[in-house]
């Protein structure tokens, strides 16, 4: 018999595997820039970001109206069709590098220099489409699964806890007790212990319990704030473990296998494939089945509390709203004949279903995610502006391209180690919102201190991968943390629409660092007397 534990285990793996298929690809495109187009790796960078960007743009607008299952299909094949293209363009290359290297004729030099132009410009479009179909699938996968991610940590396997009736140390529950981040207008969560979550726990919650009391279930709740958070963070650990399996993965085939940039893209199709049956195997019959459950429980749970507030033994209610539609009696003392209806709609439904709403009020639930959008989108603005801007200008010394090109190569690795150990951080320990908002100015300073050193040479040496680490750890510490307090935040019917929404931000983010690093890196240039930018410089 499948326990609790062993559901909450297969949960977790199967968001960390699935977080780190979605993004390998991805990281697999821009590690293989250079080998698409030599000459325009920013065109390789642009069809990596836009059909994401407007993917989640839009997202809003229909995921309600398509099914994780469908919108998981479309992600796996969009994969599949990426590696596909990429590699049927790859073979044009290889055949024109091989042409160029076999000296035939002269009279027939210039036929054949036309054909492989053109046969490389269709090699060059084929990639290039195919690096748009990467673009789709991770920002299509990364917002599902993000909130997929939410709805298993705030109810899926809470029910299941509570079903089991092991609300024990490990059990679930909100993820943060501490009221100060929430949103004024969402400030009602039932993801809380209160007596219709957990009527187990009345005697524990109960306005004249003594300190004792109070303090064990204090200490439960610290300890299940860790289960509450394991989803989102496992998937947010895949990710981050992605950035050093999709540079690791092209390097080791390329260098220990010599493979071409065809084989290895075309390998990379098994992602597709596992991604897929991952989701089927390990999340997809468990969200049903949890579903099942948790539709059974809340009507038993609405039943009996209805029930009780008749008889009149129901606890106290915590919290304001809920105070307001348990008063036993009207303004005359008269009993109230509305207290049923009014009581299982209240258990029910908190804030109108995503379903119904209009278009002018998701997109009004989306502005109101700015308190974590916004530290989101600034961090990766700034920590995207280091890596494509500043970084590939610094080398020992910096007039030597190959010099440049290895530290670029060692701070991309060293950034993406910190990464991924701050997003596999979110289990450890919750920050505040003030906390998520600094943590992004810190990343500001880094980029200026960066700047600083590409100018004037103050810091000079490969001790600046220590840096390079801490901007890993900001960046990943911000989209964990960001994630788990929306989650924890927004009321329980919109967090799975907030969590997918909310994706958009660091999407935003990098295309504005992506844009704004041509120039930063041509300033470089120009102060360290270095040819070869794409841009001018405008100061």
């Amino acid at each position: 018999m499948t326990t609790h534990n062993d559901t909450t285990k297969q949960a977790v793996q199967s968001f960390w595997l699935l977080g780190l298929l979605n993004n390998a690809p991805w990281v697999l495109m821009l590690a293989c820039a250079t080998n698409i187009s030599s000459g325009g790796v920013a065109l390789v960078f642009l069809a990596n970001q836009a059909p994401g960007l407007l993917t989640k743009l839009t997202a809003p607008c229909w995921f309600h109206k398509v099914s994780y299952r469908t919108r998981m299909k479309m992600a796996s094949l969009a994969m599949g069709v990426a590696c596909f293209l990429v590699g049927y363009g790859g073979l044009f290359n290889d055949e024109m590098s091989s042409a160029e290297g076999d000296n035939g004729d002269e009279e027939n030099n210039d036929q054949s220099g036309d054909d492989n132009s053109a046969r490389a410009q269709l090699g060059l479009m084929l990639e290039l489409l195919g690096v748009s179909f990467t673009s789709f699938q991770c920002s299509l996968g990364e917002a599902s699964l993000l909130a997929l991610a939410g709805k298993f940590d705030s109810s899926l396997l809470p029910q299941l806890a509570s079903s089991s009736g092991s609300l024990s140390l490990d059990s679930y529950s909100a993820v943060d007790n501490d009221n100060s981040g929430r949103l004024e207008s969402h400030s009602y969560d039932e993801g809380l212990f209160s007596h219709e979550e957990y009527p187990e726990q009345n005697n524990n919650t109960h306005a004249n319990d003594d300190d004792d009391e109070q303090s064990t279930s204090e200490g439960i709740l610290m300890k299940s704030e860790r289960q509450q958070r394991k989803c989102i963070t496992a998937f947010s650990s895949g990710t981050g473990c992605a950035g050093i399996v999709g540079y690791a993965y092209k390097s080791l085939l390329a260098e220990l296998f010599g493979w071409g940039l065809s084989t290895i893209v075309w390998s990379a199709i098994l992602f597709a494939v596992a991604y897929y049956r991952i989701y089927c195997t390990g999340l997809y019959e468990m969200d049903i089945r949890l579903e099942a459950a948790q539709t059974r429980l809340d009507h038993e749970r609405c039943a009996s509390s209805a029930e009780e507030e008749l008889n009149g033994t129901a606890a106290v209610e915590q919290r304001s709203s809920l105070e307001m539609v348990t008063q036993p009696h009207d303004e005359e003392g008269n009993d109230s004949p509305t207290l049923l209806p009014q009581l299982s709609s209240e258990l029910t439904t908190t804030t109108k279903s995503v379903h119904h709403m209009t278009a002018c009020e998701r997109f009004q639930t989306v502005l109101s995610l700015w308190p974590y959008t916004i530290p989101l989108f600034f961090v990766y603005m700034t920590e995207y502006m280091m890596q494509a801007g500043v970084w590939p200008a610094i080398g020992f010394p910096v007039t030597s391209a190959s010099a440049r090109g290895q530290f670029y190569h060692y701070a991309n690795w060293t950034y993406q180690v910190g990464v991924f150990v701050s997003r596999s951080s979110g289990n450890m320990f919750t920050v505040s919102l003030t906390m998520l908002w600094v943590m992004p100015m810190l990343q500001l300073v880094n980029l200026c201190l960066f700047w600083l050193i590409s100018v004037h040479h103050f810091w000079y040496d490969y001790s600046l991968l220590i840096m390079c680490f801490v901007v890993g750890l900001l960046g990943g510490g911000v989209y964990v943390q960001g994630y788990n307090r929306i989650n924890a935040d927004m009321p329980k019917e919109l967090r799975e629409f907030a969590l997918s929404s909310a994706s958009v931000a660091d999407s935003v983010g990098i295309l504005v660092a992506d844009i704004s690093s041509l120039f930063i890196q041509s300033c470089i240039y120009q102060r360290n007397g270095i040819d070869g930018a794409v841009v001018n410089c405008p100061l």
